[in-house]
C-alpha cells in the first residue's frame, strides 16, 4: 500500500461562490473596525486557516439559505443604509404570529454553547443592524455549534429569538452610523 497526505490551503471557493459585494462599505467591515478600535477583535488563536474557518461559516448560511426558502425564509437581496451595505440572510414570517416577519441569521461557530449568543459583540451588532434595516426587532438565529458545548455533546444545532427595543436598534446604529463616518476621515 501507498499512502499520501498532505495539509493544502482551501481554494476559498465559497467566497467567489458569493453573491457579488456591491462596492464602497459594508457592515462587516464597520463591526471589525469597531472590534479592532475597542481591542476585542477576534486575533484566530488556535486556528491555523482563518479562510478555511470563514469559509464553514459561508458554507452553512448557504446551506441554510436555500433550504430555508422554501420553509421560513427568504434571502433578500443586499440593503443599503445611510451608506452601509447590508446582506441579511433571510426574512420569513413569525412562527410565533407576534410580528409581521422576522430576520433570519444562520451562523457556525466553534464557541461552546455555554456562552450566552447575545453576549456575541459582532453577532449582536449585526443582528441589530440588520433589524433595523428591514423594520423588525425580531431575529430568529439558527446556530450550528462545531463543538458543542466541548464536554462531549458533538455539534449542537440550536434556535434563539431575540426580540429587541426599538432603542438597542437605534443605540446600536447612531454607534454604526458614527464609527463609520469616523473610518472615512481616518483614511
Amino acid at each position: 500500500m501507498e499512502y499520501s497526505q498532505e495539509d493544502v490551503k482551501w481554494p476559498k471557493t465559497l467566497f467567489d461562490d458569493d453573491e457579488e459585494r456591491q462596492p464602497g462599505l459594508h457592515l462587516g467591515d464597520v463591526i471589525r473596525s469597531i472590534q479592532e478600535s475597542l481591542g476585542i477583535g477576534y486575533k484566530g488563536d488556535g486556528f491555523n486557516d482563518m479562510q478555511l474557518t470563514a469559509e464553514i461559516g459561508l458554507l452553512w448560511e448557504g446551506v441554510l439559505s436555500k433550504i430555508m426558502r422554501d420553509k421560513y425564509a427568504v434571502r433578500p437581496g443586499q440593503i443599503i443604509e445611510d451608506g452601509i451595505w447590508m446582506s441579511p440572510d433571510g426574512l420569513g414570517e413569525d412562527p410565533l404570529g407576534e410580528v409581521p416577519i422576522v430576520l433570519e441569521e444562520y451562523k457556525a461557530t466553534w464557541k461552546s454553547t455555554k456562552w450566552p449568543l447575545t453576549d456575541n459583540f459582532p453577532y449582536m451588532t449585526q443582528v441589530k443592524s440588520y433589524c433595523r434595516a428591514v423594520g423588525t426587532n425580531v431575529a430568529v438565529m439558527r446556530v450550528f455549534y462545531l463543538m458543542g458545548d466541548y464536554k462531549g455533546s458533538g455539534p449542537i444545532y440550536r434556535v434563539v429569538r431575540i426580540t429587541f427595543t426599538d432603542l438597542e436598534l437605534e443605540q446600536n446604529w447612531d454607534m454604526i452610523v458614527t464609527h463609520a463616518k469616523k473610518m472615512e476621515v481616518d483614511s
